[in-house]
Order: structure tokens, then sequence, then C-alpha cells
């Protein structure tokens, strides 16, 4: 493929397109495992399909890198 014909990809499109995958796997997760692991207030959780959550890792907050590099 052709460099000129790249089509331009933002940062903003990629975040907005990821979020949308993320969200539908845990969707589909959820429906086949009956749990998502996810990070949520500064722990990795389960979170059960009946709505309970079971702590598994506190995160370090003191170091946080929310910075994502794409090739």
């Amino acid at each position: 493929m052709k460099k000129d014909n790249l089509e331009y990809v933002s940062k903003r499109l990629v975040a907005r397109g990821s979020k949308k995958a993320f969200k539908k796997a845990a969707v589909k997760a959820m429906e086949k495992n009956g749990y998502v692991v996810v990070a949520k207030d500064g722990w990795v959780v389960k979170e059960f399909s009946d709505g309970r959550i079971e702590r598994l890792h506190q995160l370090d907050t003191a170091v946080v890198n929310t910075e994502v590099l794409l090739d």
C-alpha cells in the first residue's frame, strides 16, 4: 500500500474506537464468564454479573502513566 493512500488517523479517533471495542468485549466476556476484571478506584477488581465486586490487587497510584504511545 502506498503511503499517500493511507487515511489520517487521529489520537481521538483511535481512543474512541478502542473505547467502543473494549466495551463490546467486556459485554461478551460478562455473558460468557459471568465476570470481568478491570481497574477501578486504584484496585484491580473482578466485577460479577450479579453486581458483586471482588478486590484482587491494590494498584500503586503514585506512579501513573496514562499516556498510550502508538507506532
